[in-house]
């Protein structure tokens, strides 16, 4: 009688711990997932800004109102993937 409880007592045991790396692996493989995404859309958001800004002061240079620095094109091109070189 006490082996059949020694016994249940350890399977019980032995499931509680299979299930707690089974519920560790779905957060740690959840939180990974939750982190490629933020960091793709903040990777989006951040190009999409900085090709905005280039834009607007590729217009503002054209149009004699402001003159960038040569580091501020590069910086800004290489931002959103672009050759560092102006055209």
């Amino acid at each position: 009688m006490v082996s059949h409880v020694a016994e249940w007592i350890g399977a019980v045991l032995a499931a509680g711990v299979i299930t707690g790396v089974v519920v560790v692996a779905a957060g740690a493989a959840g939180a990974w997932w939750l982190y490629r995404r933020l960091r793709r859309r903040m990777e989006a958001v951040t190009t999409s800004a900085a090709r905005l800004a280039l834009q607007g002061a590729v217009i503002a240079a054209g149009a004699g109102r402001v003159r960038l620095s040569p580091r501020m094109v590069h910086e800004l091109r290489q931002r959103i993937g672009g050759p560092p070189e102006l055209r």
